[in-house]
């Protein structure tokens, strides 16, 4: 089962970005698609595509641009696809079905689905009527009284949305080495260990001892006691459970603040 969600994912869901403007926007969707799952593209009649740009916008999934289709039309992008929605901000007045990636996400993952497609537009004024044409339905992203969005904004909240969808029926992602397409894993494989390496109470004098000495600089400890400010200060660090590395970037900061304070022009 989950491995089906995946490949439901990789394999049955199809973004056509039509006539895209800026090939950098193409390399972002592709990393946004990546991200969540999804491998296939494609890029319907480019005004001009520049690969390396896009490449450029895409680290970690050049191999979704390297995999994608290149087509004429909307027609030859969909051309084997059971079902298609084609993402607009406008309002229709027919009775055109639509669908918001909430209630578009859960019929992707229904058994008789087949190949979906999901048609964006290009960036200024996204897809004319001929290219709708090709859709069964609408897919509206909802949004506050600003409804513009830039192309890879678009695909990651619907990529979003499959994805989010994906695991609630069951599936995880799996690490580095499981089978799993693509990067490097983010993150924690399921079942690894989720402590951290807090550094021991002693470890945090040094970063006490740079705080009040600023402190003091700056003119905080004349209305202060200085042993209680200390004590203060240590409570609240040992219930952040610093790491090392999170004690030096503090330390860090500290001084270049007191370098600051010494020298203000």
């Amino acid at each position: 089962m989950e491995a089906d969600l995946g490949r439901t994912l990789r394999d049955r869901v199809l973004f056509v970005l039509v006539r895209p403007l800026q090939s950098g926007n193409v390399g972002a969707v592709a990393r946004s698609m990546k991200n969540m799952g999804l491998r296939r593209l494609a890029v319907v009649a480019p005004p001009a595509f520049d690969v390396d740009r896009a490449r450029w916008m895409a680290p970690g999934a050049a191999d979704v641009l390297d995999q994608a289709h290149y087509a004429t039309s909307v027609g030859e992008a969909v051309a084997g696809c059971r079902f298609v929605v084609a993402t607009t901000a406008r309002g229709r007045h027919d009775h055109w079905p639509a669908h918001t990636p909430a209630t578009f996400a859960p019929l992707v993952f229904a058994p008789d689905a087949g190949d979906i497609a999901v048609l964006f537009g290009p960036e200024d004024r996204g897809l004319d009527n001929d290219e709708l044409l090709h859709a069964h339905a609408l897919l509206h992203i909802p949004t506050d009284v600003h409804a513009s969005l830039n192309l890879s904004q678009a695909t990651l909240l619907v990529g979003a949305a499959l994805f989010g969808e994906a695991q609630s029926r069951g599936y995880v992602p799996r690490a580095e080495g499981e089978g799993r397409r693509g990067g490097p894993a983010r993150g924690a494989p399921p079942g690894a260990t989720q402590e951290r390496p807090v550094v021991p109470s002693g470890a945090l004098d040094p970063l006490i001892e740079d705080w009040m000495t600023t402190l003091e600089i700056g003119t905080y400890l004349r209305g202060h006691e200085p042993q209680l400010v200390a004590m203060t200060l240590r409570r609240i660090l040992q219930r952040a459970s610093l790491e090392s590395g999170e004690v030096a970037v503090l330390r860090g900061m500290l001084r270049k603040m007191r370098w600051k304070m010494k020298h203000p022009g």
